[in-house]
């Protein structure tokens, strides 16, 4: 027989039975020689396919798909399901035991492990919950379903153990209470009960059946539940007594009964709610609980005729706010709005749940304060249409001001703009031709925007000059908003607007304005749009250094340095260079721009607007204005009285600035004179100085409106002060100028909606604005707060790809990337 090598026996037309079976012994019919060679085939054989088999076939991955926050349902037949909540797939690894799958679970739904119950159903077993509690009943339920991909777990939560009561002998009562007043004569049935079909009122009668005073009742005899009662609604628990208690009508005793319901923690339904009598159930099945009341005949009164008091239903554990609606829940919590304004709708449903048991969402609690504000406030819908009315208002007691609105062809709201006598006056008279325009959200309950234009006075402080309310923010409510503003002040000069570029407002500047006004991009808005729109992967680093150098090339106001800072940004990002290139430096850089900003690079000026309507944005349109103006004659009027007692000829933030510039002037060296123009040199740096004209070659001067230190050393040798070569926008005088005049207030006067609108008045309505998900974000910005890192520092970067706005986990970068591969 010709010898086989022990990897090409199995070639062989022969396969004797122990090949498939290694552990049986070769037959000794076989040839001696061929025994070897098969045991040595046959280890070899069953070792590779073994270690094949491991390294080639991957073990397979089971996902459990998760329930939570739902509820169980059990049918006549006796079969479950689940409904309501939220699923999970969560992955099941090989070793993985009870212990590490609950932390994976509670990780996913956000939850801890304390409490945690893992159920499932057997296959083909919807009538029994198994309980997984151990790791061998974990192993159990995978192996149940080792054959499928995926199975259903249902995750609860473990009820906490009650708490054992002491045990109470029954007492005996005295002797006054042992009869029950609500139950009738014995001769009316076996039960002592009255039917309901047995209405006792004799509305046919003119006499009034003399009824017993009623005795308190217990509606829940024994106890069913050991949850604690709610402390306020303790109050509301003998609001109903019985057979023989009257009210004053049906109004009444349906709101007694709603208290009586919530305090004893049961839900009723109603079989009869008419003009004359009401029929009510409780709601749980085979619960006897009854009551009837019904008016008594020629008088408005409301009597119990009929109650069957006692519950057999465990009333404690049913939910009682399905009656608690809008209005009702408003109404309690009214005082609680009053006292509170700013009370979050999440804080209103905690006190419900504690005082009175009743359970509210953060929706049905939002909805409920606004019922409360409106009540105490006024509507907000009415509010809109007493804008007419409120306009004629604002300019009656402010002569000068102006107050327009306009509305859509549906008679909706479109915007509102208001401008005070005192505001423009004041910004005319005493404030530097520069003004800030910005907008920030409301969140009243109809939304909108508020579009505000702020000017800087003598002291670098917030002058608010006008707003509007539009009902979102566009380009056509922006031109609508400059066009008014412009009529307020045409002839009084150029206006630098610093604002941002988007918006329409570059259109809108030059369109409305023409040659009298220069728009200087808001550096802030810039550094945005730059950082959003580099495309390629830079580090937080990177992008911080770019807006930076951004920053110190908007504050250079040489040529030179502009050119430095610039070219530090093509070091890092060639495409971000190009950006700024590109994106009109002669409307942000000092080096180009042709107008007056002094120094203030940002629109982000209107933080007393910003903080004004963080208060005021939740109350009705017409007492939102109301209450903007308050602040505002408040604001001038605390400034005037301030300024008054003032004893220096600049303002004390200017005069600080010009003391730190005169402190340099020891330092600085003046070379020679040309005509009205001197060399001077400081730090080793030449600088030239027009006595003139105001001006010197670091541009301190022009963009402060403050002498420089080398333009003061000019001053001193020629024997000048230099207070008289200052600004006059900064002197204390025009500080009080811009804060001469006045806001009166409105009167509270409030138009009747009954009278009749035939006199051209204008019923205006509220926009039709959807209130948007989630909580709106309101601009709060601090004085100063502008520097170049401060959006920057807020940004989300992602590790890998290092874009802004994700992480790691969310990268579509990763997740391309893990999709090829696999």
């Amino acid at each position: 027989m010709r010898r086989l090598h022990p990897l090409t026996f199995h070639r062989c037309v022969y396969r004797p039975p122990y090949i498939s079976n290694p552990s049986s012994r070769p037959p000794e019919a076989l040839p001696a020689n061929l025994q070897g060679y098969l045991r040595k085939y046959i280890h070899f054989r069953t070792s590779t396919i073994h270690t094949r088999f491991m390294a080639i076939v991957p073990s397979k991955k089971m996902i459990a798909i998760c329930h939570y926050g739902g509820e169980f349902e059990t049918y006549e037949d006796g079969l479950m399901s689940y409904s309501g909540g939220e699923a999970y797939a969560v992955d099941l690894e090989v070793d993985m035991q009870l212990s590490g799958f609950k932390q994976e679970v509670a990780e996913t739904i956000d939850s801890s492990v304390d409490g945690m119950l893992v159920k499932y159903f057997l296959p083909g077993n919807k009538k029994n919950l198994i309980t997984v509690s151990k790791d061998k009943d974990f192993h159990r339920m995978v192996n149940y379903y080792k054959e499928a991909d995926q199975f259903e777990v249902f995750i609860l939560k473990e009820s906490p153990p009650a708490k054992k009561k002491p045990v109470r002998r029954p007492q005996k009562r005295p002797a006054e209470t042992q009869v029950v007043a609500v139950l009738p004569p014995a001769d009316l049935g076996p039960a002592n009960v009255i039917p309901l079909n047995e209405v006792m009122d004799n509305d046919t009668t003119n006499s009034i059946t003399p009824i017993p005073d009623p005795v308190p009742i217990d509606p829940f005899p024994m106890p069913i539940t050991n949850h604690e009662q709610p402390i306020a609604a303790k109050q509301w628990e003998n609001l109903i007594t019985g057979v023989g208690q009257r009210f004053h009508s049906l109004a009444e005793f349906r709101e007694a009964l709603r208290k009586y319901s919530i305090a004893h923690g049961f839900n009723y339904m109603y079989k009869k709610n008419e003009n004359q009598r009401v029929t009510v159930k409780c709601k749980s099945d085979n619960c006897p609980w009854r009551i009837h009341a019904s008016r008594l005949s020629t008088t408005q009164l409301v009597c119990i005729k009929t109650m069957r008091p006692t519950h057999t239903c465990q009333g404690g554990l049913i939910k009682p706010a399905f009656r608690a609606t809008r209005s009702w829940v408003g109404n309690l919590i009214k005082e609680k709005v009053k006292d509170s304004p700013k009370i979050k709708p999440k804080d209103i449903a905690n006190d419900l749940k504690r005082d009175y048991g009743i359970e509210l969402n953060y929706s049905q609690a939002r909805r409920a304060k606004e019922y409360a504000r409106e009540q105490l406030l006024g509507s907000y819908k009415d509010a809109y249409s007493e804008l007419p009315y409120f306009c004629e208002k604002i300019m009656e007691t402010n002569p000068g001001s102006l107050a327009k609105f306009s509305t859509h062809e549906d008679l909706s709201f479109h915007r509102l703009f208001v401008c005070f006598h005192a505001s423009i006056s004041g910004f005319i008279q005493g404030c530097r031709p520069l003004l800030f325009l910005d907008s920030t959200p409301l969140n009243s309950r109809y939304q909108g925007m508020l579009l505000t234009a702020t000017a800087a006075d003598g002291n670098d402080g917030a002058f608010p000059v006008a707003f509007a309310v539009v009902d979102e923010e566009t380009d056509e409510n922006w031109h609508w908003f400059l066009s008014e503003f412009k009529n307020l002040v045409l002839g009084h000069g150029p206006i630098t607007f610093v604002a941002d570029f988007q918006k329409g407002l570059r259109e809108s500047l030059p369109d409305i304005f023409g040659g009298e006004c220069y728009h200087a991009y808001c550096l802030g808005y810039l550094a945005e749009k730059l950082n959003k729109d580099l495309t390629g992967h830079f580090s937080h680093d990177a992008r911080r250094l770019m807006v930076e150098d951004l920053y110190a090339a908007a504050h250079e106001p040489k040529l030179e340095g502009f050119k430095k800072y610039t070219e530090d940004i093509k070091a890092i990002s060639p495409e971000a260079y190009n950006w700024i290139i590109g994106s009109e430096p002669d409307h942000w850089a000092n080096a180009f721009f042709g107008g007056l900003r002094y120094n203030h690079m940002t629109s982000n000026f209107g933080h007393y607007f910003y903080s004004w309507v963080s208060e005021a944005n939740e109350l009705p349109i017409t007492q939102m204005i109301d209450e903007l103006r308050s602040k505002l004659m408040q604001l001038i009027y605390a400034r005037r009285v301030e300024s008054s007692q003032w004893l220096t000829r600049l303002t004390p933030s200017m005069e600080e600035k010009l003391k730190t510039e005169i402190l340099k002037v020891s330092s600085v060296q003046v070379l020679r004179t040309h005509g009205s123009k001197f060399e001077v040199q400081f730090g080793g740096i030449n600088d030239i100085v027009d006595i003139e004209n105001w001006d010197c070659s670091c541009k301190v001067w022009l963009l402060t409106g403050l002498p420089c230190c080398h333009a003061i050393a000019v001053l001193e040798n020629y024997g000048r002060s230099p207070y008289d070569h200052c600004s006059r926008f900064v002197h204390v005088e025009m500080y009080q100028l811009a804060y001469a005049d006045s806001i009166n207030p409105i009167p509270n006067i409030e138009r009747s909606m009954d009278i009749e609108l035939d006199d051209g008045t204008i019923l205006v309505t509220p926009p039709p604005t959807a209130r948007t998900p989630g909580r709106t974000k309101i601009r709060k910005v601090a004085p100063g707060q502008v520097g170049p890192a401060d959006f920057l520092k807020r940004q989300l970067q992602c590790g890998k790809c290092k874009g802004l706005g994700h992480n790691k986990r969310s990268c579509k970068e990763v997740h391309e990337q893990y999709a090829t591969t696999s």
